[in-house]
């Protein structure tokens, strides 16, 4: 592999580590907003009550403000690191590999994304016991329902590949 410069260093740095906190946020706020609803259907659990939803949709706050702008930092900063860098995919698959994960879920995301976005507005206008949060979570785990499980175990396998960097070519300088 190729030496690569320090600024493209620092993007590939931002890309990890925002990937990493946006891994993170995404699986913790799964995890709380899985737990508030009956396994079957989308049907508040018999504690949860109107009185305690707006300090549970509090609670989640940050995490979806985390997971959002997160999210947003990673494909920004990924996409500067392949093209400052100037590794060829060709040479490493490793690299074409993740950035084919990153990329193809990127449109089913985004349409998360667009769902997030209207959460934080209503969060941002202090409306945490509207009835409209609670639509919007249950519209967001509804659509594309299994994507999540499939987008973790996509993301699980990317520090396989960072670490063992599989498939790259070996090439013989001829000069």
């Amino acid at each position: 592999m190729k030496k690569i410069s320090k600024l493209s260093s620092v993007f590939g740095y931002l890309a990890l580590t925002s990937g990493s906190i946006w891994f993170g946020t995404y699986i913790a706020r799964l995890l709380t907003t899985y737990q508030m609803f009956e396994e079957t259907e989308f049907v508040l659990k018999n504690y949860i009550t109107n009185t305690n939803l707006s300090s549970i949709f509090q609670t989640t706050f940050p995490l979806v403000n985390a997971t959002f702008y997160s999210y947003i930092v990673m494909i920004f900063t990924f996409s500067f690191f392949l093209v400052l860098s100037r590794l060829k995919l060709k040479e490493n698959g490793w690299l074409l590999i993740v950035a084919l994960i990153i990329y193809l879920t990127l449109p089913l995301d985004s349409i998360l994304l667009m769902i997030e976005y209207k959460l934080i507005v209503l969060f941002l206008n202090d409306q945490f016991s509207s009835e409209l949060i609670l639509q919007l979570t249950i519209e967001r785990m509804s659509k594309l329902s299994s994507f999540p499980i499939i987008l973790i175990l996509s993301y699980l396998t990317v520090p396989f590949f960072l670490v063992f960097k599989p498939f790259t070519l070996k090439i013989i300088d001829e000069n």
